[in-house]
């Protein structure tokens, strides 16, 4: 796979190394990277939508990293629905550009995009909700603190599938990414002439498409999870 960012093979933090690309979307890529010292993957995603950011808007972007970052450890704790972040930091790559990353749980297994085309035929409603169901606890632990994802979508539910095993879990990733990659583009962080959105058109609520709408929250979450169940269903 194509590697637009030139970091397989390299260390990152003289802890990472990374293997492989396994991903690429409108705004980040993913590696599948090692640990050093603990010899268990991980997953590393780099945010090339924000490599243009200026020297003076770094700190703050970093900051709002972190906070997600801290956030995300903090949720993840309290549901094992949601995947689990293990560290966030920037690096240079050998073009010079500036990239924040953030560490994840390495997870096997496919997103529901996937699992949904490959099938492509109607879900009954019973297997549709018991992998619905799990995402929906945790956007309710989240929504108890006015917290939303803003991004929910089938490519952001991941069903873990140990080898040999037809036992599955569900995972829901990327909370808080669409919060820091919307601040971002607001602020004029994100490359010149590059658009950058913060949600999926297809799975977006009228308020994310005009602020006249409203303001986005955890109605916006509930509004993509309904809509991905009448696309299962």
């Amino acid at each position: 796979m194509h590697d637009p960012l030139r970091l397989v093979g390299t260390t990152i933090d003289d802890k990472y190394v990374v293997d492989a690309v396994v991903g690429e979307g409108g705004f980040a890529v993913v590696y599948r990277a090692t640990h050093k010292l603990w010899k268990r993957p991980v997953a590393i995603k780099c945010f090339k939508g924000l490599a243009d950011t200026g020297p003076e808007a770094r700190d703050r972007l970093l900051k709002d990293f972190i906070q997600e970052g801290a956030l995300l450890t903090e949720l993840s704790a309290r549901s094992a629905s949601i995947v689990q972040a293990r560290d966030v930091g920037t690096l240079t790559t050998a073009d010079g550009a500036w990239i924040p990353y953030m560490v994840l749980e390495w997870l096997e297994g496919e997103s529901l995009e996937d699992l949904w085309h490959a099938d492509r035929r109607p879900w009954p409603l019973a297997k549709a909700m018991s992998v619905l169901e799990p995402v929906a606890e945790a956007l309710e632990l989240a929504h108890r603190r006015n917290i939303s994802h803003r991004d929910v979508k089938p490519a952001n539910i991941f069903v873990v599938r140990a080898a040999g095993d037809d036992a599955m879990a569900v995972k829901l990733l990327d909370f808080g990414i669409a919060k820091v990659v919307q601040s971002a583009a607001d602020n004029g962080f994100t490359s010149t002439g590059h658009l950058v959105t913060s949600f999926t058109p297809s799975y977006g609520a009228p308020e994310q498409f005009s602020r006249a709408r409203g303001a986005t929250g955890p109605w916006t979450d509930v509004y993509a999870l309904a809509l991905i169940l009448g696309e299962l269903v």
